[in-house]
């Protein structure tokens, strides 16, 4: 009798382990290769923080002209710190780096933000306002 399969003819279950393993390997590549920076946290946190700021805590919530001048003056504050911000975000911010991915937590003052940074993107995961403004 004449076998048309070769005598080392590989196991398909050893050839997916293989294929699966190999995918996992580059794609573990990819994931440390692209966890982004606490230096990028900070120029991502500075922005989303403003922009809270701005839609959040600085608007007027009626047409007085109390309400006008404070939204006035907190926008102006924003405006004139922006600068600071990222040093901010820099010394109230916990980075855990796991290398494939990392978690940032920010403590600031009356919020606190749980972020998780991975293939160069950040994701708001947790928010806490830890102090309600009368």
């Amino acid at each position: 009798f004449m076998n048309p399969l070769p005598q080392e003819q590989r196991n398909p279950l050893s050839v997916t382990l293989t294929i699966g393993g190999s995918l996992m390997i580059v794609f573990g590549f990819l994931l440390a290769f692209t966890n982004p920076s606490l230096k990028k946290y900070e120029i991502f946190a500075s922005e989303q923080l403003i922009k809270y700021a701005k839609e959040n805590v600085c608007q007027a919530n009626s047409d007085n002209l109390e309400e006008a001048i404070k939204s006035q003056v907190c926008n102006l504050m924003i405006d004139t710190g922006r600068n600071q911000i990222p040093t901010l975000i820099n010394k109230t911010t916990r980075e855990r780096n796991f290398v494939l991915l990392s978690i940032y937590e920010t403590n600031l003052y009356l919020y606190n933000f749980t972020t998780i940074g991975f293939l160069n993107q950040f994701f708001v995961i947790g928010f806490e306002k830890v102090y309600d403004q009368p």
